[in-house]
């Protein structure tokens, strides 16, 4: 895997996320949501894992729960909690 280090992300949802990408590229996005979803029980601040998420969730023509994913990852990156 060519991948880089995220500061203050524990290494091992590095991991689940870099995993979760694999099976997203593979067209396993349903695979690759369980493997985010573990990412972000380690990190529950990993605004990137987030993100991938909604794209997924989008992908399966689950956009609400998608438009949840990308709202939290903004919240993360911006430092604002969220509203909901």
């Amino acid at each position: 895997m060519g991948w880089l280090y995220a500061k203050g992300i524990p290494i091992e949802a590095q991991y689940l996320y870099q995993k979760a990408l694999d099976m997203a590229h593979k067209g396993r996005d349903e695979v690759a949501l369980r493997y985010f979803r573990q990412a972000i029980i380690i990190a529950p601040d990993y605004a990137t894992a987030f993100f991938e998420m909604g794209n997924c969730l989008a992908r399966l023509g689950r956009y609400e729960e998608a438009r949840e994913k990308y709202e939290k990852a903004t919240h993360i990156g911006s430092g604002v909690p969220p509203t909901s």
